[in-house]
């Protein structure tokens, strides 16, 4: 192997690792401050996500975008929390597990 592979590879991996760490410290903080196993944290990603590319490709600008997302990102949140997570705070936690399964396999449609 060349070092422009070795290179290449070693900062590959360096990437993957830190987006683990990111995902990682994401359910740990959401676990530690909501008392929730949230593990439909990556499909709220996506989530964001797909609204942000609806949202530049609607607009044309991605500062408007940004603008909009926001807000609609924010109140998606507070109606979740309002409707699903509200109720599981005193829940065990293989309900909270099976909830957030759930919106999983609901965003994934």
């Amino acid at each position: 192997m060349d070092f422009a592979s070795f290179l290449i590879q070693t900062l590959n991996s360096l990437q993957y690792g830190l987006l683990l760490f990111l995902v990682a410290s994401g359910l740990t903080l959401v676990f530690g401050i909501m008392g929730i196993i949230n593990l439909a944290h990556g499909s709220f990603y996506m989530i964001g996500a797909y609204l942000a590319f609806v949202l530049t490709s609607a607009t044309g600008s991605l500062v408007l975008a940004v603008v909009l997302g926001i807000p609609l990102a924010l109140a998606f949140g507070a109606f979740l929390e309002w409707a699903l997570f509200s109720h599981l705070y005193k829940r065990d936690h293989l309900e909270q597990v099976l909830l957030t399964y759930g919106l999983i396999l609901i965003f994934e449609q």
